[in-house]
């Protein structure tokens, strides 16, 4: 694996462990080219969903490009879209594609069992 394959590695895993694990969403601004999206989008995830914590399960690199494969559990704690509190414990898995320039995410995609998670806290 080449050096900027292994440098974009960690620069993922620390995506994961401290932007969502460690609950820091102005951690986006070290991590991504334009975090305010990001930052606003994990700051009211996690204002849903307490505890929440990601595991990286798998990841492949090549070059600039990342894959992960991640698992996420957590507590549904506030209100979440259309759904009220409900205490209950989630989890969820996710496949994240990124872009790696200068150490910053300048792109990326997740794709994430949404509609589990809904079935989880109560949606059809």
């Amino acid at each position: 694996m080449s050096e900027i394959a292994s440098r974009n590695k960690v620069l993922m895993r620390r995506m994961y462990e401290e932007m969502w694990t460690r609950a820091n969403p102005a951690f986006a601004a070290e991590l991504f080219a334009q975090p305010e999206g990001v930052e606003r989008f994990v700051s009211q995830f996690l204002s849903s969903f307490a505890n929440l914590q990601h595991t990286v399960e798998e990841m492949i690199a090549e070059d600039d490009r990342v894959a992960v494969r991640f698992l996420a559990k957590g507590t549904h704690t506030g209100q979440w879209m259309q759904f009220a509190p409900t205490n209950k414990s989630i989890q969820y898995a996710g496949i994240t594609f990124a872009r790696i320039a200068g150490n910053k995410i300048v792109a990326h995609e997740t794709l994430w069992d949404k509609a589990g998670l809904m079935e989880q806290i109560g949606g059809k």
